[in-house]
């Protein structure tokens, strides 16, 4: 099985986390434009690719249904179509039209959900120790983005696994981890 998380910035000038995770590996890298994603896609042959961004606008209102769903659980969630994250949903819309079209399944993750699910905590620092307690090294000079890209990928694997739960209606679901990884 082999995933690749996407910590997607709101402009390629921006840069987005990479995590290209296997059972037995992680590797992390930062990247920017559209292009260099697909690339990276095409180049790794994904099972899935695992995508921090909104991959849909609300029908109405400022949120989705699985946004509210994550907020009434007590996790921070951003509305889609609010400032910059609104350039954000849109490129994920587009970049997860591009990943379907070319053949890949592509899901939506939180990472920061994630983390607080797994790991039982919203330190990145955390994160990273429980990581490589688990064998998975992501080396001295991590960005947050790459790091937000592994847990995304992490989440990812575990979809792959049958150990998540899909949160909102069909067509705007986030996957989140079933429970924390110190159960798994």
């Amino acid at each position: 099985m082999k995933v690749i998380g996407i910590d997607l910035a709101g402009k390629e000038t921006n840069p987005t986390g990479m995590a290209v995770l296997t059972e037995e590996d992680l590797s992390v890298s930062t990247l920017g434009s559209d292009d260099e994603i697909l690339s990276e896609c095409k180049d790794n042959h994904p099972d899935v690719v695992a995508i921090d961004a909104p991959l849909n606008f609300p029908v109405e209102g400022s949120f989705r249904e699985a946004d509210s769903e994550l907020i009434s659980r007590g996790h921070r969630v951003l509305p889609p179509s609010l400032g910059g994250m609104k350039f954000l949903t849109e490129r994920g819309i587009r970049l997860a039209e591009e990943l379907r079209e070319q053949g890949f399944e592509v899901i939506e993750i939180h990472p920061r959900t994630s983390g607080k699910i797994l790991f039982e905590t919203p330190d990145r620092e955390e994160w990273i120790r429980e990581l490589e307690k688990h064998g998975w090294k992501l080396g001295e000079d991590v960005s947050e983005h790459e790091v937000d890209a592994a847990l995304t990928a992490l989440t990812g694997l575990l979809y792959l696994k049958g150990e998540f739960e899909k949160v909102g209606e069909k067509e705007e679901e986030i996957i989140i981890p079933r429970e924390s990884l110190r159960v798994l």
